[in-house]
């Protein structure tokens, strides 16, 4: 298989469930399931969401991050010092409110430990020849379910009680051999007060990879899918130019979704710099089409060279139907194979 460098295809992490996964998961909830028949389970899960990505054609994979029963929820329950506060709400309409929530009730500054990303990537790179890719929660994210309030006077302040976990585990990938790790900065609300800014993002992502070497690092920043709708303001202007000074190769943005808007943000940055472009809106049931995707790449182009340009997803793919998940991403690929080959 030939891995591409330009216009390399990929997704923002997360893939998308099958059908049978709502059969299985209540057995699982109700302990059915022995440590043995859980990692059969999640084992199985991974290596299909793998070959998925392999026949649509994707240049960089991950392992769908299913151990994680979605982006951070299982990484959020295994903090220590966490109480479970249940969701304010629970009938009507879908909405944001229907979130648990954890009550973070010691200080997180010691914590060494978050999640086995490791055994993550190394079970990826066991499964596949094609470029593995780690998304890791960045310390921003970590904090969208936890209410700090009682231990930490600001969510940068909490976040930032995060970054020795994030740096160790960091440190942990690139020992075992992982040279592409994404952090995850959705533009979730907290559930205090936000106190992020443009600044406090720069400061608080660069105190999680300075001084990596060896390893690409980009920042996804979407504005949320909570079941496949947004949780803030579609827009990156409030964020541009400053974000630039954050240390990282480059940037997941979501522009499918917004048919292209705000594109000309990235002719600011730096040329070298990556732009990994969500062309691919995960919140329709519309199956874009390789003529849909081609006329997208060829404007990223207007901005970015074929290098530094990846074809991926608005957000996470785990709630859209597998069969449309895997239309969608092999006419990504498709996609790039033609303007790869035309131009």
């Amino acid at each position: 298989m030939t891995v591409h460098t330009e216009i390399a295809v990929t997704t923002t992490g997360g893939w998308a469930r099958p059908g049978w996964w709502d059969v299985v998961e209540p057995a699982e909830a109700a302990g059915r399931f022995g440590p043995d028949d859980e990692r059969e389970l999640y084992d199985d899960y991974c290596r299909l969401a793998i070959d998925d990505q392999e026949r649509c054609g994707l240049d960089i994979v991950t392992d769908g991050e299913h151990r994680r029963r979605g982006w951070i929820e299982n990484i959020t329950a295994a903090l220590p010092g966490l109480v479970l506060q249940p969701a304010p709400r629970r009938l009507g309409a879908l909405g944001y409110d229907m979130l648990d929530v954890w009550k973070v009730t010691q200080p997180l500054d010691e914590l060494a430990w978050m999640w086995d990303f490791v055994g993550e990537y190394r079970f990826l790179r066991a499964a596949t020849d094609r470029r593995p890719r780690v998304g890791m929660p960045g310390p921003y994210g970590m904090t969208t379910e936890l209410d700090f309030r009682d231990v930490y006077p600001s969510r940068k302040a909490c976040a930032e009680a995060l970054v020795p976990a994030l740096r160790g585990h960091i440190q942990e990938l690139l020992d075992a051999g992982c040279d592409y790790i994404q952090l995850e900065e959705p533009i979730t609300p907290a559930v205090a007060d936000d106190d992020r800014t443009p600044q406090a993002m720069v400061d608080v992502i660069n105190k999680v990879v300075d001084g990596f070497d060896g390893c690409t690092f980009t920042v996804h920043i979407c504005f949320g899918s909570f079941r496949r709708l947004p949780y803030a303001k579609r827009t990156y202007r409030w964020l541009f130019p400053t974000l630039l000074d954050a240390n990282v190769h480059g940037f997941s943005l979501e522009f499918g979704g917004r048919e292209m808007a705000e594109i000309d943000l990235v002719g600011q940055w730096d040329p070298g710099r990556i732009l990994s472009a969500g062309l691919v809106d995960i919140k329709t049931h519309y199956a874009e089409t390789p003529d849909d995707l081609v006329e997208r790449l060829r404007t990223c182009l207007k901005y970015r060279s074929p290098e530094a340009l990846e074809i991926s997803t608005d957000c996470g793919l785990r709630r859209v139907p597998r069969n449309l998940a895997i239309a969608k991403m092999t006419a990504a690929a498709q996609a790039a194979e033609r303007v790869r080959r035309d131009g």
